[in-house]
């Protein structure tokens, strides 16, 4: 989405700074046109599963208008270029979306200690190569450099196995089983991992009382309630209060 959200407005402003051929600018549009249709996709599908559409709408009618496509016979008005502008707003909305899905990451990584562990099968990784190329140098035509040795340790760490470069020293097959069994180590945490993380994230989702959901998303429109809807809404929450003050004492 990032990348998406740059190039766009890479491509909005571009033949502005640059004398395209006709070949070129057809591209651009296609390119721009693409990512248009892209980004329209995903404001219907948040507009559809949004808890009211008109409020959605209200909120982030902007990004609707900067996904305007650049049309070349609408450039005569200067207008248009203002609406490029607006194509900016795109990459700090996609910014900002981030900040939950890095804080998942940050939660995923804690597991456990997994941060810990995937630092030391790193240096594993690193070491291993520098062992391969240590032994295999002198005999081994297919490493000539680290570069090769560390290429070979990643296809073999990472299982795919292409068999391209090949050890064929003692020293050399010995770090290469080595990188097979902490690649081995490495996709067994991951995948351990991530079950405890989706079976904790559905327990919480569970768990979330139904009321409280409720209340929680009317006190985010609370200023587009009616008198009566705050009413009720005093009357909820006073009753959800006094319920977990009795179910303290007792």
């Amino acid at each position: 989405m990032v990348v998406l959200a740059v190039l766009f407005v890479v491509i909005g402003f571009l033949p502005d700074f640059h004398d395209f051929s006709d070949s070129d600018l057809s591209l651009l549009d296609t390119i721009d046109w693409g990512i248009t249709g892209f980004f329209a996709l995903e404001f219907i599908v948040r507009i559809t599963v949004a808890p009211s559409q008109r409020k959605y709408l209200r909120e982030h009618w902007l990004d609707l208008v900067a996904i305007t496509p650049v049309v070349r016979w609408l450039r005569v008005f200067r207008v248009i270029r203002i609406l490029r502008l607006l194509r900016v707003a795109r990459v700090i909305r996609v910014l900002n979306s981030l900040d939950l899905f890095t804080l998942n990451v940050k939660i995923f990584a804690k597991l456990n200690g997994l941060q810990w562990m995937l630092l030391v099968l790193c240096l594993i990784i690193l070491a291993s190569s520098g062992l391969l190329f240590y032994f295999e140098h002198p005999v081994n035509d297919e490493i000539k450099t680290y570069w090769d040795a560390l290429y070979a340790s990643l296809v073999t760490w990472t299982t795919p196995g292409y068999g391209d470069i090949l050890p064929v020293t003692t020293g050399g097959r010995i770090s290469g089983l080595v990188l097979i069994i902490s690649g081995l180590i490495t996709w067994g945490l991951l995948i351990a991992n991530l079950a405890a993380f989706l079976t904790a994230w559905r327990a919480r989702k569970q768990d979330t009382d139904p009321v409280i959901t409720d209340l929680q998303n009317r006190l985010s429109r609370i200023d587009q309630l009616s008198e009566g809807e705050l009413i009720c809404l005093r009357g909820a929450l006073t009753a959800l209060i006094d319920s977990r003050i009795e179910k303290t004492r007792s």
